[in-house]
């Protein structure tokens, strides 16, 4: 019974360890929790900052019912603005490259 318990991969990673150790080792959970939470953040905005890159002020709405008709004139405006901007932007080149 003793072999087998010794055996275990229990055993082999955490109940061969003294008090202390097992002290130290789980002081370390909060920062590898954070650590997650702060790499999954990052990931996260990024995603949404990729997918929402054109579209000006969608990413967050309102609880209570949607834009008022201010903020969708001004998203509309924002969005012909920007795309007039890439049009001037871009050289003219004849031919087809």
């Amino acid at each position: 019974m003793g072999d087998d318990k010794k055996e275990s991969l229990w055993y082999k990673l955490w109940s061969h360890r003294s008090l202390k150790e097992k002290q130290r080792l789980r002081s370390f959970v909060p920062y590898i929790l954070y650590g997650i939470a702060v790499f999954y953040g990052i990931i996260y905005l990024s995603i949404l900052n990729t997918i929402n890159r054109e579209r000006v002020g969608t990413t967050v709405k309102t609880w209570f019912g949607g834009d008022t008709d201010e903020i969708i004139k001004a998203r509309a405006r924002e969005e012909k603005e920007i795309k007039e901007s890439f049009k001037a932007m871009r050289k003219r080149v004849s031919g087809s490259r």
